[in-house]
């Protein structure tokens, strides 16, 4: 299935994008109480984050992704708009955000995109989605982050992330090309 996933990956133009640890974004939780509810399709909310109001949870795995056999949630937040009174499919701004099952820290990592104006921007896509196991080879679970694009003749964009060591620190092992 992998040797699949990177061929099926390696089709198309390639698209420069890369996973950033947020600045100051390593929070600890002060007690049970105030840890969020992780709901798909809920507004997602840590105070410490600075997330905007809009932010949304995409989608949310359980698994241990450090190595530490302490399983940790990982989610998959976005910003949403409403259209019509009803929330876009549509989620931009991507970003992933580990909770560490044994310490309870979060650590958030934005899905960046440089474009053709060499700014980078957030991430965006049609209903993106985790994935979650060992695909790097190091009998550690890594994050796979599937972004499609839609539209006609519509394109996935994905990125895989995997924890480095034993430190609170994910990296980009594989930087996204789209498929088309």
């Amino acid at each position: 299935m992998l040797a699949g996933f990177i061929c099926a990956v390696g089709i198309g133009a390639p698209q420069v994008s890369l996973a950033k640890q947020a600045d100051s974004k390593v929070v600890t939780q002060q007690s049970e109480k105030t840890l969020p509810k992780i709901e798909i399709g809920k507004k997602f909310k840590v105070p410490e984050l600075k997330l905007k109001e809009n932010t949304y949870v995409l989608d949310c795995k359980v698994s241990d992704i450090n190595g530490n056999s302490v399983k940790d949630n990982v989610i998959l937040v976005g910003t949403k708009e409403k259209i019509d009174g009803k929330l876009d499919v549509y989620a931009n701004d991507l970003s992933i955000i580990v909770q560490e099952g044994k310490t309870k820290k979060y650590i958030k990592y934005d899905w960046m995109v440089k474009e053709t104006d060499g700014k980078l921007y957030g991430e965006s896509a049609r209903e993106p989605n985790l994935i979650i196991g060992d695909y790097t080879g190091n009998k550690v679970n890594d994050i796979i982050v599937t972004a499609p694009q839609g539209g006609n003749g519509g394109h996935v964009d994905h990125l895989i992330l995997t924890w480095e060591g034993n430190k609170n620190k994910l990296k980009d092992v594989k930087t996204s090309a789209s498929v088309r």
